[in-house]
This record gives structure tokens, C-alpha cells and sequence, in this order.
């Protein structure tokens, strides 16, 4: 339960800024406005819950200590001005790119463009319907462009992502079902 009265979501003073003053993340533009109209800066100040976040984002500082909430997955108290995220998991999550920014390299990718555009391909070829059924004795299987395996055993059972299953339950699977191996080799699994 919020101890805060409910503001509205549009403030009618702020139209000519073109920007509503909201705390989820902060920005410069929002700086900029603030240091030009006070009205802004309070009504900003009244939805901005930590004081310190506030005046670190009034003073440009990426960074600030929030000893009342500290993060759950590390035990910090230093927050992004930004967005209160932790500032040690983000730059744990992104320090390789910081490095590398800091050198003057380019940061790294988890794709080329050919790459993306031809998961876009087949990510548009399995949305129209476009797979490959074949049969390996009693065990039916469908490969869809995007590399999901469907499965259907000659008990019946359907599996419909065998990507789904651990390691464990594929080679389960294939101890009982010789048929299944062959079409995982087809299949370029195994």
C-alpha cells in the first residue's frame, strides 16, 4: 500500500516542455527543464521518493547511496541516478563493454546484422507455417526453421520443444527410443 497520495499522470502546467515530470528514469532533458522552472523541479522533487537521488540527479553525479534499500542480489547500497538500479550488478553485467569503451574498442556484439536478419528469416518462416516433418522408424519428428524440435513417440506422447528437457531427459529418451538418436544426428543435435 502506497503511503502517497495519487498524483495524475499528465500535469497540464508542463504541455510547452513536452515532457511530464516522472521519476522512473531520469534523463538530462529533465535536468535541463529543472534548472529553468522551478514548478518542474518541485513537481519532479514531490515524485522522486530518495532525497539523495534527487540531488545527485540535480548535480549530474551517475551514482548515490541508498543505505535503506540495499540490493537484493549483492548486498549494495550504491544506486544509478538514473533508473535506482544497483550500480555494481550494472556494471557487472556490462564491465567487459566499459573496458573496451575505455580503450576506444568497439564494444562487442552478440550478433552481426547477417546474423540478426536471418533469425529474423527464419523467425518469419516458422510464424508462416514453413517446417520439415520426417519419420526415423517408430519416433516422428518436425524441425522448425528457428531449430525447435517437436516429437512425437510411438506411445503417443507429444513433446513439443525438446529443448524444453535437460540433458538428462534427452539421453533418457534416447536409451529407450534408438530411433530417436538418428534423428537427432539428422536433426544436427547430437
Amino acid at each position: 500500500m502506497s503511503k502517497r497520495p495519487a498524483r495524475p499522470r499528465h500535469d497540464s502546467r508542463f504541455v510547452l516542455h513536452q515532457r511530464q515530470p516522472r521519476a522512473d528514469k531520469l534523463d538530462a532533458r529533465q535536468r535541463d527543464i529543472c534548472r529553468i522552472d522551478e514548478a518542474y523541479r518541485e513537481a519532479l522533487r514531490a515524485r522522486v521518493s530518495n532525497a539523495n537521488r534527487f540531488s545527485a540527479f540535480l548535480e549530474s553525479v551517475p551514482q548515490y547511496i541508498d543505505p535503506d534499500r540495499p540490493c537484493p542480489r549483492c548486498g549494495g547500497c550504491r544506486r544509478r541516478t538514473r533508473d535506482r538500479s544497483c550500480y555494481k550488478c550494472h556494471l557487472a553485467r556490462n564491465g567487459d563493454n566499459f573496458e573496451r569503451i575505455k580503450a576506444g574498442l568497439a564494444t562487442i556484439k552478440q550478433r552481426s546484422l547477417d546474423s540478426h536478419l536471418d533469425l529474423l528469416a527464419r523467425q518469419k518462416a516458422a510464424r508462416e507455417g514453413e517446417y520439415v516433418d520426417k519419420e526415423f522408424g517408430v519416433i516422428k519428428i518436425r524441425r522448425w526453421p528457428t531449430g525447435r524440435l517437436e516429437v512425437w513417440y510411438p506411445t503417443g506422447e507429444h513433446e513439443s520443444d525438446l529443448n524444453r528437457r535437460s540433458g538428462q531427459e534427452v539421453w533418457n529418451a534416447m536409451e529407450r527410443y534408438a530411433d530417436l538418436q538418428t534423428a537427432l544426428i539428422w536433426a544436427g543435435w547430437y
